[in-house]
C-alpha cells in the first residue's frame, strides 16, 4: 500500500503532509523494492513498445 500512496503523492493526489509521513517511514528494503519495481515496469514498457513497432 505504501507504493500506491507514494505514487499518488507524485501525481498530486494526496497532501504534502501525507507524502512526508510516507517518506519518513521508508526503509532501505522499501527503497530497493521500489527501485526494482520501477525498473521492471520501465523495461517491460520498453520491450512491449519495441515488439509492437519493430
Amino acid at each position: 500500500m505504501w507504493i500506491n500512496r507514494i505514487i499518488g503523492s507524485f501525481f498530486g493526489i494526496r497532501k504534502k503532509t501525507d507524502l512526508n509521513k510516507d517518506l519518513n517511514d521508508l526503509s532501505l528494503k522499501k527503497v530497493i523494492a521500489l527501485f526494482l519495481i520501477l525498473n521492471i515496469l520501465f523495461i517491460g514498457i520498453v520491450l512491449i513498445i519495441t515488439k509492437l513497432f519493430i
